[in-house]
C-alpha cells in the first residue's frame, strides 16, 4: 500500500458519512442515488464519499444489470477490517483485512514514523 493510498483509507474511515455509506453498502450493493437516500446526504455529496471510499479501496464498483439494458454500477464493501499495530519505536502498521472477493486476502502498509 502506497502512502497515498494509506491516507485515502485514513481520511475515509475519519470521514462520518463515508463511515455511514460503509455501513449502508455492507448490506448490499447499492447505486449511488441509493445511498444518497438512505444515508440522508445530497446526491453530489454521495458521489464525493463513494469516489472517496473506492479510491481507499473500502468499497468496489460492479454493474447491475437490468433487463430493460439500463444498467447501473453500484457499490459494495471490500473488506472485512482494519488492524493497525502501534511499535514501541512510533512506527506502524496498517492491515486492510479483505473479504473472500478480493485476491490476495490481505493487503499491508508498513509506515515508518
Amino acid at each position: 500500500m502506497t502512502d497515498d493510498k494509506l491516507k485515502a483509507l485514513l481520511l475515509a474511515i475519519d470521514d462520518g458519512d463515508c463511515r455511514e455509506i460503509l455501513r449502508a453498502v455492507a448490506e448490499e450493493p447499492k447505486a449511488v442515488k441509493e445511498v444518497s437516500d438512505e444515508c440522508d446526504v445530497p446526491l453530489s455529496t454521495a458521489y464525493r464519499k463513494v469516489n472517496r471510499l473506492h479510491e481507499a479501496g473500502l468499497v468496489e464498483e460492479k454493474v447491475r444489470l437490468s433487463g430493460s439494458g439500463n444498467h447501473t454500477n453500484v457499490y459494495e464493501e471490500n473488506f472485512d477490517g482494519a488492524l493497525i499495530t502501534l511499535g514501541a519505536d512510533g512506527d506502524f502498521e496498517v492491515e486492510l483485512v479483505r473479504n473472500r472477493r478480493e485476491s490476495p486476502p490481505r493487503a499491508r502498509a508498513r509506515v515508518e514514523g
